[in-house]
């Protein structure tokens, strides 16, 4: 298995380590439940090293992203970060990235760890096909790096995480004047901040996966351990994989594998939002192919949905639960489910668990916040 370059940190802290898509990770530290408290009241840090980090560049790649991608990343400034989903010529779904403007025609997709060897392929392999069907774009300049080895991540999430990154300014690295940037810095945007002695330097961007206000720091990877420490005795309570995976349900948020895949398209999954209407991308065909739709649910008692299991109405099969888990913050189950397009609009379904139907009641996400 794979380490990243706090695994160590991660043993000698006590947490419990497990794998994921090939990486030895840290499940949990104190508990799943205290680590979700954690990041809603005050701040908590997670190791997300794991994540991939792929850089398309050079003349025409801005062109050639918004062909591949289902939202326009040409036109943004510098600073700007685009959520998009990358799709197959049938509608379904590659991944779901970040896309971080790092300068004219040059930009860094972050994408899912499981996803990352395959979403270079991906890439690479769309080029030709792009060029075949616009000929008159030159795509000899383009070139598609994976520079994952480059960096460490930290996400630093929580309704105290500004407070805690500016009295760390000085530990940081950052000048005066980058302090008042990261004050005054805006959901999606980011900011890089040179390193002496490092050819890359650290994005601090204001992005996450917890519905808390937080940020997530790009680290050259030999200087992420120091980093890490410098939080760790700030007194930020380190996270694992599960409790994220908890707080990114509550706060509405997709997990590819379950409410995205390749027989799963953004517009199933609730993606709408993110898919251009209005012009013609690879995988577009999913806007003629639509034959489920997303419900998000939560129970009327304290039972666990999960994934898998069976949605009912009047008795009569409709989906099944994509995702599922209780909540500490509602003492509630919640779950996102898949159920047919055709299902009228509910205000309650029924769950089956455990051999029994269970009553859950029909709302509109975030879960949280």
């Amino acid at each position: 298995m794979k380490k990243t370059p706090l695994y160590q940190r991660h043993v000698d802290l006590g947490a419990r380590m497990v794998e994921y898509a090939g990486w030895n990770m840290p499940v949990q530290y104190a508990g799943i439940s205290n680590e979700i408290l954690a990041v809603r009241n005050k701040v908590g840090m997670f190791d997300v090293s794991h994540m991939g980090e792929i850089r398309v560049c050079g003349e025409g790649a801005g062109e050639y992203l918004n062909w591949l991608l289902t939202r326009r990343v040409t036109g943004k400034k510098p600073d700007q970060i685009t959520y998009a989903i990358l799709c197959a010529a049938d509608g379904g779904t590659v991944d779901d990235l970040l896309v971080y403007t790092l300068g004219e025609e040059d930009y860094l997709l972050v994408v899912n760890a499981a996803n990352k060897d395959k979403d270079v392929v991906h890439l690479e392999t769309s080029l030709p096909v792009y060029g075949e069907k616009y000929p008159d774009r030159d795509t000899s300049d383009i070139k598609i790096i994976d520079e994952s080895d480059l960096y460490g991540q930290i996400a630093v999430q929580g309704p105290e995480s500004l407070d805690v990154l500016l009295g760390l300014s000085e530990k940081l690295g950052l000048t005066e004047e980058q302090r008042a940037q990261l004050e005054g810095l805006r959901r999606f945007r980011d900011m890089t901040v040179p390193i002496e002695g490092e050819d890359l330097p650290m994005i601090i961007s204001r992005t996450g996966y917890t519905g808390e206000n937080g940020y997530e720091l790009y680290i050259p990877v030999d200087k992420t351990v120091y980093y890490w420490d410098v939080l760790v005795d700030a007194g930020v309570e380190p996270c694992g994989l599960g409790s994220r995976d908890t707080l990114r349900l509550e706060a509405g948020m997709p997990l590819y594998g379950h409410e995205m895949s390749p027989t799963i398209s953004p517009l199933e999954g609730g993606m709408g939002f993110f898919v251009d209407s209005d012009r013609e991308f690879q995988g577009d065909v999913m806007k003629d192919i639509v034959t489920r739709r997303q419900l998000a649910l939560v129970s009327d008692t304290r039972v666990i949905p999960r994934e898998g299991y069976e949605v009912y109405l009047d008795g009569k099969q409709i989906g099944v639960i994509s995702s599922g888990t209780f909540s500490p913050v509602l003492e509630k189950g919640i779950a996102f489910a898949l159920v047919d397009v055709e299902t009228p609009e509910v205000e309650a379904v029924e769950v089956l668990i455990r051999k029994k139907m269970q009553p859950f009641t029909v709302v509109k996400p975030p879960f949280v916040g």
